[in-house]
């Protein structure tokens, strides 16, 4: 969040806070800077609509039951350890030409193919308008028999399991006390110089030449100068009687994203020495003073030395014009990590504005998830509980003004501030914020010596009347003038219940847009994609296992150089080696929620089963090379990360485990995925006008058993994410007793007019995308499934799942 001292209201950078949002449709693709007014909605109805906004999920939470309570952070305590493919609903294509009349007429002229779309999200275009009536019924040609894909038969789910990088080592224990295991799948990386800390001694003061006071502080410098702390202070020390969070005092940098979060954690002496460790300035030893400060920031997933001289930017010839401690003016550990700071990006204009968990992650290698506040308006009591087990489970949180309410009640707009703890008194519930400022509070009901304080019973909560900075707001008034709010906590509480999940295992995973690899939103999975087995260690109650994915691009300039990233799950429902390539069948997992963000770092929650999963990251444009770090986080380890080489061909379908219709929603237990290949000459028979060879089209023979009722089956056709994309259709028939497939082209003419309907009435379906779904509700039976492309001789690798409330006999024929 950009933001200044009250003097330079006018002049705060609001970058930080602006919701940037990325609008995709058909012919536009720009940056939306400034508050976004739209929400995410449905994976759908996102298709043509990106935000950048990541509200880090509802979670569980739970009602309040005690009338007067407080939490607040222990400053004591370390936090402990707790939390897609976007495709749009394709328009099909003109129903399939009813079957001809016995008295023949030619085939209808083959259409035009569909244009492609010019930018993301893909709609899948609606393919030209078919003129012609299906040809005659033609003679009665027996299919040449080819082996039957039986239910029983086990694809080859074995292609991938010796391919990359083995689990040879396993998660060490960090300086933070968690595990963590590193793998960096980079074609190109250089080794990590390791910064040594510079010369200097007591006669010869350490001077960092290339960061003088023209280049640290680039605009409106002219009434500043550097000076050492002995030539403006007595004593000066680097701690004094400990660190609070009021020793936290922003000046006229617009820091206060960063040192609202160093405020959060500045009693925390672990975290603290980790970023300030021992001996790192030594002026309070006149024989070891060297003029030298030395800072560690986590960058890129390692930590960073940071090294500067203790020259300070002072005002009127002993003021600081930034940051300094807001409780000690000799104290200096506020005012040099600040530079630290800057000096890590290049100067204290490039630090203007930011988001408290980019600062977090910076700070202590941890993560922040961030809640929209406009999304959840409707649910205070969620929120309001979503926070106070955050504060109860030791997680620092910071919440944010929007520029709209700048001077509104004393708040500051675009403007970063500490959440420190929470209150409820009677029906009344409160948040208490503090200001990194170190003063100025808001104005409003609950504020200090505000009249509501002498309405509450003694002995409850102490009225605050003190200018620190820090201030109650009722809940209401915290929903209506807070924008967002950023709970960061060095690994997930996934459920939000204020209690460690023990997501204490970390899997770095370092990658690397380049090439062909760097392939934007419309060609999604031709990103880079890693495999991982979820073993069922780490299984939830519920039957899940928790998964959080932090998605960190590098970083060298912050906000000038930062490009939309998001990160998509998928699960694995099969792979096999086939006639020519490789194929794999993926599923896309989590809410329909997933959106592009121009963010240092993005995160995802997911609830998994045990299996195979392939995580893909994605930049929103192709072409954008660049490096990323994947840190996946779980309660026990990860197995088996190895990349998918891009010679594997991928298919993927939506997440569907419920079906609804006709007002009743039905569980869909049963899944089955087969592959298969339409290969010229032999089973790429084309549409339904190509009289001569749609029944060598695969054929899939589907029993419905008798349960005394009707049974759901969803189809999914799935072809290869590689272009070109072929026009896909399926259709239904009833099979009679005795019949044995394949059925030949008469069969299928016979029975055409007789295929059952699926849930909206139609009896096909054919249109242009990579994943062509077909829901039905069946009495029990036998049915033939027939798959085809639009022309005959198109040849095109796929796979078809089944899915239902019961177990299912399937059978293929004409595969590949």
């Amino acid at each position: 969040m950009g933001c200044g001292s009250s003097s330079q209201k006018n002049n705060k950078s609001n970058d930080g806070h602006n919701r940037n949002a990325i609008n995709h449709n058909s012919n536009v693709n720009r940056v939306q800077n400034g508050q976004d007014e739209n929400k995410p909605q449905s994976r759908n109805e996102q298709d043509s609509m990106f935000a950048s906004q990541h509200g880090g999920g509802d979670g569980n939470t739970h009602e309040d039951d005690d009338d007067n309570e407080y939490y607040g952070y222990d400053e004591n305590s370390l936090p402990k350890p707790p939390p897609a493919y976007e495709s749009q609903e394709a328009q099909p294509l003109p129903r399939e030409p009813t079957p001809p009349p016995k008295e023949p007429t030619p085939p209808p002229k083959e259409p035009t193919p569909p244009p492609k779309e010019p930018t993301p999200p893909p709609k899948e275009p609606t393919p030209p308008p078919r003129e012609s009536t299906p040809p005659p019924e033609a003679s009665r040609l027996t299919p040449k028999p080819q082996p039957e894909h039986s239910e029983d038969d086990v694809e080859d789910d074995t292609p991938f399991d010796d391919d990359g990088v083995r689990d040879a080592e396993g998660y060490s224990s960090n300086s933070m006390g968690l595990l963590e295991k590193t793998i960096d799948f980079r074609l190109e990386h250089t080794k990590d110089d390791v910064e040594k800390r510079p010369y200097g001694d007591p006669d010869n003061l350490y001077v960092d030449r290339d960061f003088p006071l023209e280049i640290a502080i680039v605009q409106d410098n002219h009434d500043i100068e550097w000076k050492r702390p002995k030539d403006f202070l007595e004593n000066p020390a680097l701690f004094t009687e400990g660190t609070t969070r009021f020793d936290i005092g922003q000046g006229s940098a617009g820091t206060c994203w960063f040192l609202s979060t160093v405020a959060n954690f500045a009693s925390n002496e672990r975290m603290l020495r980790q970023v300030i460790p021992d001996g790192s300035y030594k002026i309070e030893d006149d024989n070891a003073y060297d003029g030298v400060f030395h800072a560690r920031f986590f960058r890129f997933g390692k930590w960073e030395d940071v090294y500067i001289d203790d020259f300070l930017p002072i005002i009127y010839g002993q003021v600081l014009w930034g940051a300094k401690s807001a409780t000690e003016e000799r104290e200096l550990w506020v005012a040099l990590l600040e530079k630290a700071f800057a000096r890590l990006y290049g100067s204290y204009d490039a630090v203007y504005g930011g988001q408290p968990g980019d600062a977090y992650l910076l700070l202590t290698g941890g993560i922040g998830e961030r809640i929209e506040l406009d999304d959840h308006a409707e649910k205070p009591s969620a929120i309001y509980n979503r926070i106070r087990n955050a504060l109860h489970a030791g997680c620092h949180v910071t919440c944010v003004v929007p520029d709209e309410y700048d001077d509104c009640y004393g708040l500051v707009g675009g403007h970063a501030y500490s959440l420190v703890g929470v209150a409820q008194v009677g029906s009344s519930k409160l948040i208490r914020i503090r200001n990194p400022w170190g003063h100025g509070e808001w104005k409003g009901p609950w504020g200090d010596g505000s009249e509501e304080w002498a309405s509450i019973p003694q002995n409850t909560v102490a009225a605050p009347n003190k200018d620190d900075g820090e201030f109650f707001v009722s809940l209401d008034d915290f929903l209506t003038y807070f924008s967002q709010t950023t709970i960061c906590s060095l690994t997930p509480d996934f459920d939000s219940d204020g209690h460690s999940d023990s997501m204490n295992h970390i899997l770095n995973v370092y990658g690397e847009w380049a090439g062909h690899t760097a392939a934007g939103f419309h060609k999604l999975l031709q990103n880079p994609r890693f495999c991982f087995t979820v073993s069922d260690k780490g299984l939830a109650e519920d039957g899940y296992v928790p998964l959080v994915v932090q998605l960190i691009q590098q970083s060298e300039k912050r906000n000038t150089d930062n490009i939309s990233i998001r990160c998509d799950i998928f699960r694995v429902l099969g792979d096999k080696i086939g006639t020519k390539t490789r194929c794999m069948a993926l599923e896309i997992q989590g809410k329909k929620n997933n959106v592009y963000a121009p963010e240092l770092q993005s995160s995802f929650r997911h609830k998994l089963k045990p299996g195979s999963y392939v995580v893909v990251p994605s930049t929103v444009d192709e072409g954008q090379e660049k490096s990323f770090l994947l840190r996946l986080f779980t309660s026990s380890p990860l197995h088996n990360i190895r990349p998918i080489s891009q010679d594997v061909d991928i298919v993927s379908c939506e997440f569907e485990d419920s079906m609804e219709a006709h007002g009743t929603t039905y569980g869909l237990t049963f899944e089955k995925t087969l592959f298969g290949e339409f290969v010229s000459g032999k089973n790429a028979g084309g549409q339904v006008s190509n009289r001569e060879s749609y029944h060598l089209n695969p054929q899939y023979q589907i029993t419905i058993p008798d349960k005394g009722k009707d049974i759901p089956l969803v189809v999914h056709i799935m072809q290869t994410c590689k272009e070109p994309q072929y026009p896909v259709g399926f259709r239904l028939f009833k099979m009679e007793q005795g019949v044995e497939l394949p059925v030949d082209i008469a069969y299928l003419y016979n029975n055409y007019q007789d295929s059952p309907a699926d849930v909206t009435g139609s009896q096909s379906k054919f249109m242009i995308s990579w994943d062509v779904d077909i829901r039905y509700i069946l009495p029990p039976g036998r049915y033939i499934g027939v798959v085809h492309l639009d022309r005959p001789d198109t040849e095109k690798a796929f796979a078809i799942v089944f899915k239902s409330t019961e177990h299912l006999k399937i059978r293929g024929f004409q595969t590949s």
